[in-house]
């Protein structure tokens, strides 16, 4: 029976599918022209910028999630938000008079209005003590010597660490530059900035005037301890040689990340032998604002700082961006549930994904934000990414940038938006191992709050709450296998809990075909119409013990329950009604 059973949503979902690819060949021949301006602005950009994840959700035409992009699934800190817009808010309509501003011209004339904005229409303060000084405190918590100047007057922004990438290659010693030669590949501004001035590169680090080093590695999710990399920069670098070293990640190590970083210690050591080493800080990951642009980089000592910046744009950090990082950086909550929750999320995410795909190779520290994913197979990996776009839920394809056509980057979200992804790739998986056609019966006139929803489900997710007659088992089979068409409800299943409500046997059935996915009917379990029993068997089972029997994996005797359901005119019936008839026509 592999690859014969499915649910009546794949039909919907080939038919979606088939109407978004006939509206998009439909818009490319009703607006050739438009189509053609944006693909040769497309190229041209690829000639001049790296390709980043977070493109890909203008490539969708309903948003779900994105997942190409490694911030913070909690998304922005709700208290630097509102923080923003107050300042927005802080805004002043004002009456005008061609005659003047006197309240008799205004009265008499018909006046016009204008807005007064402080935030919008005022340069931001060139250097912004309050938020200089949050964020010293914030990158500040690793007990230094104290030989090293304050973290103040070292202390750089900018618009994003992109910014400040380019800013402190353009200001290094001429010469060439090197990359971490110990990891598969890393974040690539680097290496277009250094190319962009000139730099030739070098594979040998003890060559090379300027080393860039990304730690913890973005895509890779590779990660050197600090007494490696340490080690690893003194053993490398030469004098009168730079060393950037991008943190930008380490802030998901949880509540003591500042200890797994380059200390403020090991620079000062460094600096004294002539190397200068850059800590860059993205802080758009972490807080979730990618749209406000601000990144910071902690110089070696203020002589430094002030030579990036006199080669700097002024004002190159707006003050929208200054005041949600204010607010963002303070909010000790969020952090802790980041580091709370990341965690669960990414391994709640593997989990599924590797149950549905046993060969990937699942990469990256567990706390990071992301998993980098190689699915061993470029054709795999392209139809992996177009699903998701197809799904509203974009990933980042690794051919683009990196070069690794097999390999894929999933961001980490919430569990919530996470099945929405799962489900399309389950569907994408069924879809590859159906043959023949596949049609459905119809549900029963139940009310529509008894079943949630029709769908795919792993079958290692569900939880029989029943054990199953082995002999039973064994004549479904034989009476399946000596069906001429094949007839076989779907299992229905509690949304809730996924533990398996009805259809025990049928689900032994298909894990004996090793179906790994199987079609399934969500019910509210909890609704008044679902009953336990017929009506005058007497049984001391409850909806409860039923769902414990699941979850707590102690299940209960064969046919300890022999669920039912009531339709809208009263009768009650078996609730294996409610279940789709998964035909399966064998093709002509």
């Amino acid at each position: 029976l592999k690859g014969r059973i499915s649910a009546r949503i794949l039909q919907n979902y080939r038919q979606m599918r088939l109407a978004a690819r006939t509206l998009s060949r439909g818009f490319q021949v009703q607006q050739p022209r438009a189509v053609l301006v944006n693909q040769l602005r497309c190229n041209a950009q690829a000639r001049t910028s790296e390709v980043h994840g977070g493109d890909d959700v203008h490539k969708v035409g309903r948003l779900i999630c994105d997942f190409s992009v490694t911030t913070n699934a909690l998304g922005p800190t709700p208290r630097a938000v509102t923080a923003v817009r107050q300042l927005l808010e802080d805004s002043t309509l004002i009456s005008i008079s061609a005659r003047g501003g006197n309240v008799k011209a205004i009265l008499e004339d018909d006046s016009e209005q204008i807005l007064s904005s402080p935030a919008i229409e005022h340069y931001p303060i060139r250097y912004d003590d309050e938020l200089v000084g949050l964020v010293s405190k914030f990158l500040g918590q690793d007990a230094c010597s104290g030989k090293a100047a304050p973290i103040p007057e070292r202390l750089l922004f900018g618009n994003g660490a992109s910014e400040l990438i380019d800013l402190l290659v353009r200001a290094a010693p001429q010469g060439k530059y090197s990359l971490n030669p110990n990891v598969q590949v890393q974040y690539r501004e680097y290496e277009r900035a250094c190319r962009n001035s000139g730099r030739p590169w070098t594979d040998n680090p003890k060559d090379a005037s300027i080393i860039c080093l990304v730690n913890p590695t973005n895509p890779t999710g590779d990660f050197a301890p600090r007494a490696e990399m340490e080690a690893w920069i003194e053993a490398n670098a030469k004098p009168g040689s730079w060393v950037l070293v991008d943190e930008s990640m380490i802030f998901w190590a949880g509540p003591k990340w500042f200890e797994q970083g380059v200390s403020s210690d090991f620079v000062q050591k460094m600096y004294e032998k002539d190397v200068k080493i850059f800590l860059i800080y993205s802080w758009t990951k972490i807080f979730s604002c990618t749209g406000m642009r601000i990144g910071s980089a902690l110089c070696p000592t203020p002589t430094e700082a002030r030579q990036a910046e006199s080669i700097q744009v002024p004002w190159s950090v707006n003050v929208l961006a200054r005041t949600f990082l204010k607010e963002a950086i303070q909010d000790k909550e969020y952090l802790t549930r980041t580091w709370n929750q990341t965690v669960h999320w990414r391994s709640h995410m593997i989990e599924r994904l590797r149950q549905l795909h046993p060969k990937w190779d699942f990469l990256g520290q567990p706390w990071l934000s992301w998993v980098w994913i190689d699915t061993k197979d470029p054709l795999v990996a392209q139809q992996i990414y177009e699903v998701s776009l197809e799904c509203g839920c974009p990933v980042r394809r690794a051919v683009d940038g990196y070069g690794l056509p097999s390999f894929i980057r999933i961001a980490v979200r919430r569990p919530y938006d996470f099945a929405v992804l799962y489900q399309a790739l389950l569907r994408e998986e069924c879809f590859r191992n159906t043959a023949g056609q596949v049609s459905f019966g119809t549900y029963a006139d139940v009310q529509p709050s008894v079943v949630d929803s029709v769908d795919l489900v792993h079958i290692d997710d569900l939880k029989p709450h029943e054990q199953v007659v082995d002999l039973y088992a064994k004549n479904l089979q034989e009476y399946v296998n000596n069906l001429p068409t094949k007839i076989l409800p779907a299992i229905i299943v509690c949304s809730k809990t996924r533990v398996v409500i009805d259809g025990h046997h049928r689900l032994e059935l298909f894990r004996n075909a090793r179906m790994n996915i199987v079609p399934a009917v969500f019910v509210n379990y909890g609704h008044e119409d679902i009953l336990v029993n017929p009506p005058g068997v007497a049984s001391s089972v409850t909806k409860q013990m039923v769902i414990e029997a699941g979850t707590k994996g102690k299940q209960m005797p064969p046919k300890s329950t022999q669920h039912m359901v009531r339709s809208r005119g009263g009768d009650v019936m078996p609730i294996i009604v409610l279940a789709p008839q998964i035909v399966e026509r064998n093709p002509l």
